[in-house]
């Protein structure tokens, strides 16, 4: 009977938790079924998911785009895990091993990620491939223009800059964690980062 007791209670400091916060539940909560247990019945009840950012928004506009680039940075987070881990290995390589056996290896390990990756990178939105864009040049400090002159060569980030901006983004744009235009982004990323173990 205490659990029960503070099962009801936790429901309903949760409800008026989510009633103070403005937060319209009432249809899209929906009783599954009910457990009788010793003569009480226990709701089983389907609830929205709710992310708890620790913000407030000042507006439903930086809400939306604040869920907008979560979602994405969620879908993006596995490709920038591996992205971070491949600079990272090139830089060591670059750093520990004579310039014919790095363009050896820049190739080969090239090659490699193609074949792996090629596919699934393709099928990202374009919303998705600017948002992991903008993740690696947050996490190298370095634009995505620079990354590929670095490591492909000047005329192929020339290209991919000139198909980037047929989708209206500049692959020589510094990422900017204070402009405005990527508050909402920021706040997605760090949630992300934040809850990864």
């Amino acid at each position: 009977m205490k659990k029960l007791t503070i099962l009801i209670a936790t429901i309903i400091v949760n409800s008026s938790l989510l009633a103070q916060s403005g937060y319209d539940y009432d249809e899209e909560i929906q009783v599954l079924y009910g457990v009788v247990f010793n003569g009480d019945t226990i709701p089983s009840l389907n609830v929205p998911e709710i992310a708890i950012t620790g913000y407030k928004f000042d507006t439903k506009q930086d809400e939306y785009w604040y869920n907008y680039y979560l979602k994405r940075v969620k879908k993006v987070y596995p490709y920038y895990q591996i992205a971070k881990e491949v600079v990272l290995e090139l830089e060591e390589e670059k750093a520990n091993s004579k310039k014919k056996k790095f363009k050896k290896y820049k190739k080969d390990r090239k090659e490699e990620l193609m074949n792996e990756f090629e596919k699934e990178l393709r099928g990202l939105k374009v919303s998705e491939g600017k948002v992991l864009v903008k993740m690696i040049n947050r996490e190298t400090g370095t634009n995505f223009y620079d990354l590929i002159k670095e490591y492909n060569s000047g005329l192929k980030a020339w290209v991919y800059n000139i198909a980037a901006n047929r989708y209206d983004y500049n692959l020589k744009e510094v990422y900017d964690p204070e402009s405005e235009d990527n508050r909402m982004l920021e706040l997605a990323i760090k949630q992300v980062l934040n809850s990864q173990p």
